[in-house]
């Protein structure tokens, strides 16, 4: 670890007004944290010699002193890795284009003094936080004495002294006389009018150029793309205006100003950074709406390419400003400024519509009543306008009047009643009573369905009288079912609240199960995160267990779905995949999988459970053996666990010893041993959703084509899963 304090300047000073100086010439002090490095990696020092070369010795680059990660684009999310690889330096090369071999100790982080704090101290070692963009990291750090600990900890101290005063002789160089108040606001009319060569990043063809906006490592405003355009000319429908409010001290004491960042848009894959430039805080405090032309410069690790210039013009906003922008925010639905879901006939509907009320005589007197949505019973329309709510509870767990069957299969029928749904987000206004509209859809094999809407309600219920229950024919066993909750939009796509997918391969048939979910709109979401939950009532009817037994050598049939508007295509695809793209090529999704695949490592331990169980006769399979009995003058059936698998190797061993030529049979034999023992180990899983159906069940089912086991028999809440069967 070194602490290092540097003059620093900007590399795009070429870029702003003559009139105005840039940041130069102010001390900053370094935390650097080095590695021994060899010339293994001179690989790397090869693709990173071209950004080293921009570095200028003797100073240090506020705008490129860190990296961000290929594939992050303007994603405000940080990780661990991605916090750490921030702090990254570039690899050293001789300043002339040629690699070194890189031996010795060399930077590898670099991090500012205001964002390292020592938070523990014990002999030898120290712990350090650093801290940026809200997000903190510990390290350790291991001295060889307790006086180096001492030094260092005196040198930090030291600097720490001095950061008020660094940071003040910055400000001051920065305003240059400007006079600010601690309370001045600014808010900035942005207007980017164009951009003139811009660089090709793609062969053959032109870049799609969007402009994103970052303050302090936060993205304030992007632009829409312009396909296929060297001179893109950006209007007010593709995001060339926006406003932006911000405190004169916070903008004068950033040490990167506005960044503008200009990227090529790619569908497929990461969009290409064609280069960016900066505007400091006196140039933005002292812009009067002139035009000027920025030219753009490479950030680091990204490539020069040499051409490229964007327009702006900045001024202060007036009120007519904003009020003409929230305006046409409002109508646009922008992502500059989130403005609530604004439904204007929905929301005067809720507005007029009275959703509960106060039994003021009869039975329930005193006691509050729901109006019940989408519509009352037909058959009892008084009754069940206004119910309590136990008694809505009580009605919608109720059997279903109406069924819809649908599907092209002949295994068998899946029976699915959507029951209701707890604690939802709010996705609309939430003024005066506006809440989400919800409906489920349902995805299974070639079938599409869906629910009727309950308006304005966060923990909605279907009743037996409305769309709710559905029978799905069954194609294949393997066959996943999805369900996703959606809050309905007449003028817009509906928005995906959650979903979950249902294996129900290990359901019996002929048993009623009463489910209960939590709701995720994606895989990647965490699980702690609330989006509510869902509850609904399946069951399977099976023609014929034998076929559907036989039916598994046979490889699904891959189905289509075809519905009639874009709208329901939307709803089918976030149903079944959510609302983020897991297949997308970027670092997130390989991590993501890299995570996944080091989770199947905790079959290791199974493994080594196994193979000391086989090795020390260890009784795991249970057999029931008659013993008899002297006081009752009967037999009783006693379960004991019987090594049979250590038996089996035992038998093994000695005849492959005595007969080596059999050890090809015996490899064949133990692929089959081996998926015996995993299944029996699936079904002596005491959590009875974890469990797979026993071998009993597949032989008989294969003899008699169906099934000597009774229905499914699971205490409610069994397992703590929140799922129960009757």
């Amino acid at each position: 670890v070194s602490v290092e304090v540097h003059k620093v300047k900007s590399i795009f000073e070429s870029t702003i007004a003559e009139d105005v100086n840039p940041l130069s010439d102010t001390e900053v002090c370094y935390v650097r944290i080095l590695e021994h490095r060899t010339n293994v990696l001179e690989p790397i020092a090869h693709k990173l010699k071209g950004d080293a070369k921009k570095a200028k010795k003797g100073t240090v680059n506020f705008f490129t002193g860190s990296l961000r990660n290929k594939g992050e684009d303007d994603d405000d999310s940080i990780s661990d890795r991605s916090f750490m690889e921030s702090f990254r330096e570039p690899l050293i090369t001789d300043g002339k284009g040629g690699d070194q071999n890189f031996e010795g100790w060399q930077p590898k982080y670099k991090i500012s003094l205001q964002m390292f704090h020592i938070v523990q101290r014990k002999k030898r070692t120290l712990i350090a936080a650093f801290e940026a963009k809200g997000h903190s990291i510990h390290r350790e750090f291991i001295f060889e004495d307790e006086p180096a600990v001492s030094d260092f900890c005196a040198i930090i101290e030291k600097n720490k002294n001095l950061l008020d005063s660094r940071l003040k002789s910055q400000l001051d160089f920065t305003l240059g006389g400007i006079k600010l108040t601690k309370v001045e606001e600014l808010t900035l009319l942005f207007d980017i009018c164009s951009g003139s060569n811009l660089p090709r990043s793609d062969l053959g063809k032109d870049s799609d150029p969007y402009v994103s906006v970052r303050f302090n490592g936060k993205k304030i405003h992007r632009t829409d793309h312009i396909s296929t355009e060297a001179n893109p000319i950006w209007t007010l429908q593709k995001g060339a205006l926006f406003i932006w409010k911000v405190s004169a001290l916070e903008l004068f004491q950033s040490e990167e100003g506005l960044i503008f960042e200009v990227k090529d848009y790619d569908a497929i894959g990461s969009n290409d950074s064609l280069g960016a430039f900066n505007i400091n805080a006196r140039t933005l405090y002292k812009w009067n709406g002139e035009r000027r032309e920025f030219a753009l410069k490479p950030l680091l690790g990204e490539k020069d390419y040499q051409n490229g210039k964007i327009s702006l013009r900045v001024r202060r906003a007036t009120d007519h400003d904003i009020e003409f922008m929230v305006k046409f925010n409002e109508k646009s639905k922008s992502n500059l400024i989130a403005f609530p879901n604004i439904k204007a006939g929905n929301t005067l509907k809720s507005i007029m519509t009275v959703h509960t009320k106060k039994e003021k005589e009869g039975p329930d007197k005193g006691r509050t009543k729901y109006l019940i949505r989408p519509g009352p019973d037909p058959k009892r329309k008084e009754e069940t306008v206004w119910l309590t709510k136990e008694k809505i509870e009580e009605e919608s767990t109720r059997q279903s009047y109406n069924w819809t069957d649908i599907g092209s299969g002949t295994l068998g029928k899946v029976f699915v009643e959507v029951l209701g749904c707890d604690k939802l987000p709010n996705l609309d206004t939430g003024a005066l009573g506006d809440k989400t509209d919800s409906f489920v859809s349902l995805v299974y094999e070639d079938c599409f369905a869906r629910t009727d809407i309950v308006a304005d309600c966060l923990s909605p219920r279907w009743m037996p009288w409305t769309q709710r229950a559905f029978i799905f024919n069954m194609m294949h066993t393997s066959s996943q079912l999805f369900l996703a909750v959606f809050d309905s939009d007449e003028n817009s796509s509906h928005d995906l609240i959650g979903r979950v997918s249902i294996d129900i391969s290990n359901f019996r048939s002929n048993s009623t199960y009463l489910l209960q979910y939590n709701l995720y709109p994606t895989a990647c979401a965490p699980r702690e995160a609330n989006f509510g939950t869902i509850k609904i009532r399946l069951r399977m009817e099976l023609e014929d267990e034998r076929t559907r037994l036989l039916s598994n050598f046979q490889l699904p049939e891959s189905v289509y779905v075809n519905v009639d508007s874009k709208k329901d295509f939307d709803v089918i695809k976030k149903t079944v995949e959510g609302n983020v793209d897991m297949k997308r090529y970027n670092l997130g999704t390989i991590y993501s999988f890299c995570d996944e695949l080091w989770a199947y490592l905790t079959i290791y331990y199974a493994l080594t459970d196994a193979f000391l169980s086989l090795i020390f006769w260890r009784g795991y399979s249970i057999i029931s053996l008659p013993v008899p009995s002297y006081s009752t003058r009967s037999v009783e059936w006693v379960d004991v666990g019987f090594p049979i698998h250590s038996l089996v190797a035992f038998i093994c061993t000695i005849s492959l010893v005595e007969n080596p030529n059999l050890l090809p049979s015996f490899c064949f034999g133990c692929t089959g041993w081996l998926l015996l023992a995993t299944a029996e180990r699936r079904t002596a899983n005491p959590n009875p959703w974890m469990s797979s159906q026993p071998f009993s069940h597949f032989l008989w089912a294969l003899i008699l084509g169906k099934s000597v086991m009774g229905p499914h028999s699971i205490d409610p809440n069994e397992s703590g899963n929140g799922k129960e069967t009757e």
